[in-house]
């Protein structure tokens, strides 16, 4: 029952995806495991940014993005209340030089879960490199 970010869902459902990308691997990894995917709700906010963004630097058309929102939206993820992780990501981010919230509220919602959180980050999963549980997708 992992936590997935945005920087590893983004790779599965943007347009032109390379399916043997490391996200990719991991997504048909936990498919085929039948594991229950958590994220926060924020997960669904971040990734349709990013496919707007595409969109706006020409890096897709505004038809693929529609498309690649439609896959976004019926992922099985069981979406978690970003509100109910705010007070944990705020202590995350200050102890943590500040680090920006939103990767914190994965951290959190992942902690509260007691489960592994999967971000293609290396930022954050270079910051957080004594958290054993947090880990990069699939190599």
């Amino acid at each position: 029952m992992p936590v997935l970010d945005a920087s590893v869902v983004v790779d599965c459902v943007a347009p032109g995806i390379d399916s043997s990308s490391s996200a990719m691997r991991t997504m048909r990894r936990l498919s085929s495991e039948s594991a229950d995917l958590i994220a926060p709700r924020l997960l669904l906010t971040e990734c349709a940014n990013a496919l707007l963004t595409g969109v706006k630097r020409g890096k897709w058309s505004g038809a693929a993005a529609d498309l690649a929102y439609g896959f976004l939206v019926k992922l099985p993820f069981r979406l978690a209340d970003d509100a109910q992780h705010m007070d944990r990501a705020w202590e995350l981010s200050r102890r943590y030089d500040n680090h920006p919230i939103y990767d914190m509220v994965y951290v959190a919602v992942a902690e509260a879960a007691s489960t592994t959180l999967i971000t293609a980050d290396s930022n954050l999963r270079s910051r957080l490199s004594h958290l054993a549980w947090i880990k990069a997708p699939d190599a």
